[in-house]
This record gives structure tokens, C-alpha cells and sequence, in this order.
């Protein structure tokens, strides 16, 4: 899976991670409290640990890891904007937008 990062999205991922410069960035489909395992929203998780088994992302900067399990989630080819309006991360492909507004959690 690739994973393009924009300048703007990267500043602002950056600057949530600062003040835990030790975390690893997770992508995630979390269907907590969702209802069902495949409803669910993209996030990232800030994390001490990776959860499951994880291997990286190939990105244009930033290390991101995926659950190998959760990647039938995602396209192949995904996009992490920053929609400026509502201050908010955005993942797309060029097929469909898969978050609107991703959030970011500190685990």
C-alpha cells in the first residue's frame, strides 16, 4: 500500500505528534462502538506499541504502520490531505474519500 502525505497534513500530524516523540504511528480502522467489525472509521493512533502484526506503509515521509488484517479496509493508493475549512486530516484515493475528518488519538 502507498500512502502520499501533503505538506500541510504532514505539518499538522507533526505537530500532534511533538509532545510524543517516542509514539508510532498506527493506521487504523477502528470499529470500537461502531456496531459491527466492518463499520468503522480511519484513524491514526499514537502508540507505544504497534498492535497485531504491523508493517510499514510505503509513504512520502512520515512512518505509518497498518495491521496487515486491517488493509482490506483501505485502497491501495490513499492520500492524507488537511482540509483547512474544518482543521481536520482528510484520507482519500482517487476513487472515494474515505475520511472526511481522520482523527488523531494518543493511545
Amino acid at each position: 500500500m502507498q500512502l502520499e502525505i501533503t505538506a500541510q497534513a504532514k505539518q499538522a500530524i507533526q505537530r500532534a505528534t511533538e509532545p510524543y516523540p517516542d509514539k508510532k504511528i498506527q493506521l487504523r480502522y477502528d470499529s470500537e462502538g461502531c456496531g459491527c467489525a466492518v463499520s468503522g472509521v480511519p484513524v491514526l493512533w499514537l502508540t507505544d506499541e504497534l498492535s497485531g502484526s504491523c508493517e510499514p506503509l510505503e509513504t512520502n515521509g512520515l512512518p505509518i504502520y497498518i495491521q496487515s488484517s486491517q488493509k482490506v479496509f483501505f485502497d491501495e493508493a490513499m492520500t492524507i490531505d488537511y482540509y483547512e475549512k474544518a482543521g481536520a486530516l482528510m484520507l482519500k484515493s482517487p476513487a472515494q474519500v474515505l475520511s472526511p475528518r481522520m482523527s488523531i488519538l494518543v493511545k
